[in-house]
């Protein structure tokens, strides 16, 4: 007989694994109530966003995070989930212009960009090795910090 599977995922007991799905869907409802008593409110907005990813349903995560980048165009962490979901809906053209605005914008976490499911289709573009390369020659490191 196989060993028993401890976790359903690193750090994620396997008892808990499934509350999750409804952990995700109470922080839907959530994050939507309060939205309708502020449509503009970053925070909620966010949670909307990476609830909606984790549960799968990318194209509404899509909207919200177009809503975000239009709330805070500047933001470069607004900027890199929206390529993430960009890049969920295959739609790797958008999603690499904008982990360039990202990184024009200080977005540095390289690590994560190497590693983030979110960018799975991005990575296998070879234009992604150039963004990084790019990234490395204005100076940002693998762990996210000028020069590390």
């Amino acid at each position: 007989m196989p060993p028993m599977k401890e976790h359903a995922a690193p750090g994620i007991p396997l008892a808990h694994a499934s509350t999750i799905p409804m952990a995700l869907d109470f922080e839907i409802s959530l994050a939507t109530a309060y939205l309708k008593a502020d449509p503009g409110h970053r925070e909620a907005l966010e949670m909307l966003g990476h609830a909606l990813t984790r549960r799968g349903r990318h194209a509404e995560a899509l909207e919200v995070d177009r809503r975000l980048v239009g709330l805070e165009p500047s933001n470069a962490y607004v900027r890199y989930n929206f390529a993430c979901s960009l890049s969920n809906m295959d739609r790797v053209d958008e999603a690499l212009r904008e982990l360039e605005k990202a990184l024009d914008l200080g977005y540095d976490d390289l690590a994560l960009l190497r590693s983030d499911p979110d960018l799975t289709g991005v990575r296998k573009d070879p234009r992604f090795k150039l963004l990084l390369r790019r990234a490395r020659d204005r100076g940002v490191g693998p762990g996210g910090r000028k020069g590390s």
